[in-house]
């Protein structure tokens, strides 16, 4: 890591002191040409200039902060800002306070495990999935109606419409906490490269010791607070104007049930006003693979979340902010059903413009790959980039950015992968199939609940897929940790 040395600046109006591992005295000049030279006094603010021709002694921070340290009073000047001299000044006054607060947590804990890199052969190598048991779904278990999930190619025949658009979005700094959530652009990253080759070297593995990524929870607070802003778009005649909500990584669980031979699922389903709210409840299995991650997938995890850092800023954060979102709400229409579901962006591309005044531009979907070229990459039999496209398609997204990266953790180079490509190599599914099968898996839970969640009533069907038996069961569950809909949205419809 780099760090800025003490120098001699000239008159300023403005001093960059926002903490971003820079101490206070340690400043970028931005010339003025309506303050004249005048006597520099050591880094004292005035309500005119600020000064820092001689700085004491400073240790510059051991870490810089990652943008998961900044207060939460910035968000709320997101969209007021300020001309005036006497206010720059106080707010500089604000700055230099925050700063000194900053240079306190700059010691972080190491909180992840040391790996040996490179990798070895025998270590990249997946553990073996062992299927737990389901306590509530039993082998023995016969539910009063059920799912066979057949071969995929016997979906692959059956073509259903398929349509979507973007209506809404929100960034959000926990996905689980609707306090957190502005209707605003402040998370969407931008690319700082175009989508073509390039030669980079990119080292992902800068700043891992001090971030352990979790996986973000399945609440659906964050969408639930962007259908009461929108209430009267989205709720007519005393009921939503769509059949199904969910994030997108449950609609692609669903799918992905055609081939999945290993991982099990839950879902719950609330109906309500008509719609059918879906959230994921966690398999006995799922829990025990994320619980025993090993250093190595972890690892694995924390490369991606800095990637996006290294492709998005011209100077990364030491340590990323995975938990900052930008999310759109997709409004699609899937044979007779509407699903609305929301979906994580990665990035946009660097002629996109997106702002109050304007929205133009195309979303970018961005993964790391062990891989030295394209051709590597084996997309007509590896059903891991079916996962791929389903995650473009379902948000409208055309295009990837691939980094393609060593045993050691490092990027070495960056390919634009087109969607499209994907889906016409694929040998192992299709894209009809995965459609053809949501469609029906949709009908399904629309014959099976039949009436709206009630206080008297507060049934919750939980669907359980067995990757065993290959089949989708369901049951009602009346148990308080399944009732995932807040009173406070509840109440607001009610």
């Amino acid at each position: 890591m780099m760090y800025e040395s003490r120098q001699t600046w000239q008159a300023t109006s403005f001093y960059d002191c926002t903490g971003r591992g820079r101490p206070a005295g340690f400043c970028v000049e931005i010339k003025s040409p309506h303050i004249s030279p005048l006597k520099l006094t050591p880094c004292e603010v005035s309500q005119t200039i600020h000064s820092c021709e001689s700085v004491p002694e400073l240790e510059p921070p051991s870490v810089p902060l990652s943008s998961d340290d900044y207060d939460e009073d910035l968000e709320n000047n997101y969209e007021k800002p300020n001309n005036n001299t006497t206010n720059i000044s106080i707010e500089k006054t604000k700055d230099i306070k925050k700063v000194k607060r900053k240079q306190e947590k700059h010691d972080l804990p190491i909180v992840s495990t040391a790996i040996e890199l490179p990798f070895k052969r025998d270590e990249k190598q997946q553990s073996t999935i062992v299927l737990l048991p389901c306590l509530q779904f039993l082998e023995s278990y016969n539910s009063p109606s059920e799912i066979v999930v057949d071969y995929w190619r016997r979906y692959h025949t059956i073509r259903v419409s398929f349509s979507q658009k973007e209506i809404g979005f929100f960034s959000t700094a926990d996905r689980a906490d609707r306090t957190r959530c502005r209707e605003d652009y402040r998370y969407l990253k931008k690319l700082i490269y175009p989508l073509e080759q390039k030669k980079v070297h990119f080292d992902l593995n800068v700043g891992a010791e001090y971030l352990e990524v979790k996986e973000p929870p399945a609440s659906l607070d964050s969408m639930l607070w962007w259908i009461l802003r929108h209430k009267n778009e989205v709720f007519i005649d005393k009921k939503f104007t769509f059949d199904f909500l969910s994030w997108r990584g449950t609609l692609r669980k669903i799918m992905s049930s055609l081939f999945d031979s290993v991982l099990d699922w839950r879902i719950g389903i609330i109906r309500w006003k008509g719609c059918h709210f879906l959230s994921v409840f966690h398999t006995e299995t799922e829990l025990k693979i994320e619980n025993e991650q090993t250093p190595i997938e972890k690892r694995m995890q924390y490369w991606g979340h800095k990637f996006e850092d290294y492709i998005t800023s011209d100077k990364p954060p030491i340590i990323p902010s995975p938990k900052k979102i930008f999310s759109t709400l997709n409004k699609a229409t899937l044979g007779r059903h509407i699903l609305l579901y929301s979906c994580e962006i990665d990035a946009c591309t660097m002629n996109s413009r997106y702002n109050e005044e304007e929205k133009q531009g195309t979303y970018v979907e961005v993964k790391i790959t062990y891989a030295k070229h394209l051709l590597d990459l084996n997309t007509a039999s590896s059903r891991k980039y079916a996962k791929w496209w389903q995650q473009c398609y379902l948000a409208g997204i055309n295009h990837m950015l691939l980094g393609f990266r060593n045993d050691y953790g490092v990027v070495e180079c960056l390919q634009p992968l087109g969607v499209k490509d994907i889906e016409m190599r694929a040998k192992t599914w299709s894209a009809s199939s995965f459609m053809s099968f949501l469609d029906e898996f949709c009908s399904f839970v629309r014959r099976t609940i039949t009436k709206d969640w009630s206080h008297e009533e507060n049934d919750v069907h939980l669907f359980y897929y067995s990757p065993k038996e290959k089949k989708i069961k369901w049951r009602i569950s009346n148990e308080e940790h399944h009732q995932f809909l807040p009173d406070w949205f509840i109440n607001e419809f009610s």
